[in-house]
This record gives structure tokens, C-alpha cells and sequence, in this order.
């Protein structure tokens, strides 16, 4: 057991620590940005742009309780290239059917010091859910384990655009994003491209989306049809999705604890279980297919045009795995039943139910990773209010047919103590119907009590799900006592301004979960532009339910499942 005197010696290390790695950082991109405000990083054809980044995230569920829990070191660069240019390719070879064609590459490299120094105490600032478990603490990690999360160093974005000569057709080639809809925050269109949770999970104004969503090999394609009747800008754009897709990728304890706030019970980890499931599947990352174009393709299609009175609307259809990272209450295990030869279906009750005590016996889940795919129709708009508002409105709805979600009337079948076959309320599914949608309002307005010179850039917006059938039958993921709703709602505002001539950008937003308890986050961010090229940002999350201190379970990663996670947000910056 350490001494006082050893914890306070192990909490100076780390704050000398901390403290090597961000000032020289910090004084490092100040000089950087003032020695060389005239660096030109174009050569012709060929740009390059980037930043460089460190941030600091402090978790403090009380006054009294800080605990520095990520020091991430992020390189950004950004290649692009017109390798195409006026029908000519690399200035040398003519290809008049191209009109121009543009090459980008962006790289992400991270490093995060947390895993050498493992700062601060046990995890126990931040109990999931105030169960009053130990999460764990970093040095409770294998160096395995460590080294792997501690960097990063990936080609997030590869791809080429390739605009046609003689029709109106763009293509969009490799690894990219795919970004649909209208909404902000939280999303319902928006989302081709899964979310990577172990980068941030859990709140809102932390990180950005093109930093969480997961980018996919693709194909994209663009065909502008002009103007058609009274609707002008109108095009068609669908994509295609080889083979490679992945779900959202989960982080867990105590290696990611500013992703999923539970530890890992399926691949083993210090703090939690070692269960293992079927058909070689792994949540997060791989269910029952192979990765490849007859199993693992995903594909999308929306067409888009603009009315003469300003009303910009898509139609949108998507087939493709469900990715669980809606915020709807789905599930992603399903159950089994094997018997031991491996065949579905056994000959009795007991022979399954014995076949998945024995599975279970040996640390195997009779359940497998599931992720099936959905058809999706999708329906976007935004319209301009010039004359009575004031005001640009926003609205997007999807409607997707079979989602999956936990049913506890067919669960899997194990022994009791007698040696009896019982039904085990787990791992049953039951495919539902599911709606999807917000309506959201942005609207610049004058607030002069607090700003004489600016208006405020104010935005509201109201989420809804909403499962036709009755949901009696299903069981939530978060806890045992979790129920699914018919109908869940949340509601969003922020609102933001800028003072200084443009170099302080303040920023606060609040979420609510009217159904559950009136779920919470409220934060706060500011931008501080000490040069053109140097931002230093201090944010703050905090998540609460007022007048309630009991276990909410709720979907939108608020107040409920994230309750006892407010944290404070260090980010410094360089940009080129």
C-alpha cells in the first residue's frame, strides 16, 4: 500500500510531467507561428496544411476530486494535389475527357503520455454510474496493452475527385467521409461513416465529428441534373461501400475512460471478464460476414434540388449494417443456441440448454457480435426565412425498417442449479420498425446586454425516436432494470458570439432529456486566437439531473450514462 508521502511524491511526477510535455509544446507553436508568418506551404499544383495539436482533458466529478486522464499529442496533415488540371494530368499527358481531377491525403498521428506517466488515483473519481465499483487505473494495463494505445498513426482520408470533361458528373475515389443531413450534434442522416468512441465517447462540443467518424474505401458519385421544371440545383448522389465497412469502434475501461464507461467483459481486461463469443465475432469491430463485397456492402442513394423560393430538400435511401451508434437503445449480441456438434436447432430443450451452460462454463458467450443490415428512407430540408422569421429552418426524418432490439421472451435456455432448462432473460432479439427526426431552428440575434457589437448565433433543436410497436417485450443494453421507450426526446440550444475583433469566440450549449428525469449536459467553450494561427481553447463539460439521484437509464449519453463525468478541456493548437 503507498504512503501519503508516495502518493504525494507520484502526484508531483506527474504534474512535472504534464508539465514538460505542454509548455515546451505550447512555447514551441508560439514561436513556430511568429518566426514564420509568411510561410508559404503551396508549390504549384501541390498545398500543404495541417495543424498541430495538445490537449488536456481533467475529469473532476466533485470540487475536491481532479484527475488527468488524457495528455494527447495530435499531428494533422493535409496533402492535396491537382493531378488533373485543364484536361492535363501531371502537366504531361493529355486526357481531355477530365476536366480536372484533385488529389487528398490526410494524416492523423497521436500520442497520449497518460500511458507512461499513468497520473493521478484510481479511477475512483469517476464510479460508472455510482455503483461504487473501482474502474481500474492505467497502471493496471499489460505494456501490451498500453503500447497500443498510446499512439496512433493512420491515413484517415486518401481519395481523388474527378470531375468530367463533357457530363456533369463528379466521381469521389477512396478513403472518405460521407456527411448527409441537416442536424448538428447529434445525428440521424449522418451516418454512413460509423463513430470511433475510443477517440471521445460521451457528450457533446469535445471533439468533431471529422475527428470521430470512422472513414470507409469507397466509391462516390455526384450527376448534376440542373435545373428540372421549377426546381433548380437538383442532383443525384448515391455511393458505395466495398466490403470494409466497420460498427462503432468502443473503448473501455480503464485503457479509454473518456469512452464507454464500463469495462471490457468480452476480450478480457484487468478490470473486467474474459468472455469470448461465437463465430469468431468481436464487438465493435466484427460480426457474423466477412469483409468483402458480397457480405459487407453498403450503399446509398439521395436525390436533391432547390425550390425558387429558397426550400433545399433531399430524398434518401440507405441499406447497410447497423452501425449502434444512434443513440437509439438497440442491441448488438445475439444469442445462439448451439448444440455441441455446432448445428442450430438441438433435438430438445435440455440438450441447448446444456450446450450453453458448457459454453458459458468455459468462458464463451452462446451469443455472437450482431450487426444486420437496414433498409432506411430518409427525408431532409432547410429553408431560409427572410421575411417573418428571420431565421433558417432545418429539419431531417429517418424511417428504418428491422432494427434490432433486445427481446426477453426469446432468450437463450440454461441449466438451473437442478439441472433444469430455464429461459435466461438474455441475448433474444426481435426486429422493430423505428422513426427518427428533429426540427431545428438557427437564427442570429441581437443580446446587447451582453454584446453591444455582435449578435449571438443562436440555434435550438428538438430530437425524437419513436418504435411503432409495443416495446413491453424489450430490454435495454444499459442495465438490467433498463426499459425501451415507444418515444424518446431530447432537445438541444446553444448559442455563441465573438468579441476582441474576432479573437475570443465564446460558445455555451445546453442538452436536455425531458423523458428521462430531465437527463443533462451543459458546457462551455472559448476560443482564443493569440495569432492567426494559434488557438488556445478552454472548455467544460458537466452532466446532471436535477433533483434526481437515482440510476437513469438513457440512450443519449447525458446525464444518466454519463453522470459524475464533467470535465474540463485544455487544447492548444498551431495551424498552417
Amino acid at each position: 500500500m503507498r504512503t501519503t508521502r508516495q502518493k504525494k511524491i507520484r502526484g508531483q511526477v506527474s504534474c512535472r510531467h504534464f508539465l514538460s510535455v505542454f509548455l515546451p509544446f505550447a512555447l514551441c507553436l508560439l514561436i513556430f507561428d511568429f518566426s514564420s508568418s509568411s510561410a508559404d506551404f503551396t508549390l504549384g499544383p501541390l498545398s500543404l496544411s495541417g495543424n498541430l495539436q495538445t490537449q488536456q482533458i481533467f475529469r473532476h466529478p466533485e470540487p475536491d476530486k481532479w484527475s488527468i486522464i488524457q495528455q494527447r499529442n495530435v499531428v494533422r496533415l493535409r496533402l492535396e494535389y491537382d493531378w488533373i488540371k485543364d484536361g492535363q494530368a501531371f502537366e504531361i499527358l493529355s486526357v481531355p475527357w477530365i476536366r480536372r481531377a484533385h488529389l487528398v491525403t490526410l494524416y492523423r498521428g497521436a500520442y497520449d503520455s497518460v500511458y507512461d506517466f499513468q497520473p493521478g488515483p484510481r479511477h475512483e473519481a469517476f464510479p460508472y454510474r455510482g455503483a461504487g465499483r473501482r474502474d481500474g487505473k492505467f497502471s493496471d494495463l499489460t505494456r501490451g496493452t498500453a503500447d497500443a494505445l498510446r499512439f496512433e498513426s493512420i491515413f484517415r482520408e486518401a481519395y481523388s475527385d474527378i470531375e468530367f470533361a463533357d457530363i456533369p458528373l463528379t466521381l469521389r475515389l477512396g478513403r472518405q467521409m460521407v456527411v448527409w443531413g441537416e442536424s448538428d450534434n447529434l445525428r440521424i442522416l449522418d451516418r454512413t461513416n460509423a463513430l470511433d468512441t475510443t477517440w471521445h465517447g460521451g457528450g457533446l462540443g469535445i471533439e468533431t465529428w471529422d475527428d470521430l467518424r470512422i472513414p470507409y474505401w469507397m466509391i462516390k458519385g455526384i450527376y448534376s441534373l440542373g435545373k428540372v421544371g421549377p426546381m433548380i440545383d437538383t442532383f443525384i448522389e448515391t455511393y458505395w461501400v466495398p466490403g470494409h465497412w466497420v460498427p462503432a469502434k468502443i473503448g473501455f475501461l480503464p485503457g479509454r475512460p473518456w469512452s464507454v464507461p464500463s469495462p471490457n467483459p468480452f476480450l478480457g481486461s484487468p478490470t473486467g471478464g474474459s468472455f469470448k463469443l461465437l463465430n469468431s465475432t468481436v464487438l465493435g469491430r466484427q460480426g457474423d460476414y466477412d469483409k468483402n463485397p458480397g457480405e459487407n456492402s453498403q450503399v446509398g442513394v439521395r436525390i436533391g434540388s432547390t425550390s425558387p423560393q429558397g426550400l433545399s430538400v433531399t430524398l434518401n435511401y440507405l441499406y447497410q449494417r447497423i452501425a449502434q451508434d444512434d443513440g437509439m437503445d438497440t442491441t448488438s449480441l445475439r444469442g445462439r443456441n448451439q448444440c455441441r456438434l455446432g448445428a442450430l436447432g438441438c433435438a430438445s430443450s435440455f440438450e441447448v440448454a446444456s450446450s450453453n451452460t458448457d459454453l458459458l462454463a468455459r468462458g464463451i458467450l452462446p451469443a455472437e457480435a450482431y450487426y444486420p443490415y437496414v433498409h432506411a428512407l430518409g427525408l431532409s430540408a432547410s429553408y431560409a426565412d427572410s421575411n417573418y422569421t428571420e431565421a433558417v429552418w432545418r429539419m431531417e426524418m429517418i424511417y428504418e425498417f428491422g432494427k434490432p432490439f433486445a427481446d426477453k421472451r426469446k432468450p437463450i435456455l440454461i441449466l438451473d442449479e437442478h439441472g433444469a432448462p430455464v429461459r435466461s432473460g438474455l441475448f433474444g432479439v426481435k426486429k422493430s420498425d423505428a422513426w427518427q427526426g428533429f426540427v431545428g431552428v438557427d437564427r442570429p440575434t441581437w443580446i446587447r446586454l451582453l454584446n453591444r457589437r455582435t449578435t449571438f448565433f443562436v440555434t435550438s433543436q428538438v430530437f425524437w425516436q419513436y418504435i411503432p410497436e409495443g416495446t413491453s417485450r424489450f430490454q435495454g443494453q444499459i442495465s438490467p432494470q433498463d426499459k425501451v421507450r415507444n418515444w424518446e426526446v431530447v432537445g438541444t440550444l446553444a448559442a455563441s458570439t465573438v468579441y476582441r475583433k474576432g479573437t475570443v469566440l465564446p460558445l455555451a450549449f445546453l442538452v436536455v432529456d425531458p423523458i428521462n428525469h430531465y437527463s443533462s449536459q451543459f458546457g462551455w467553450l472559448v476560443d482564443y486566437y493569440v495569432t492567426p494561427s494559434v488557438v488556445l481553447r478552454l472548455a467544460q463539460s458537466y452532466f446532471f439531473s436535477p433533483g434526481f439521484g437515482g440510476q437513469i437509464d438513457e440512450g443519449w449519453g447525458l446525464g444518466g450514462l454519463y453522470r459524475r463525468r464533467d470535465e474540463t478541456v485544455v487544447k492548444l493548437t498551431y495551424q498552417f
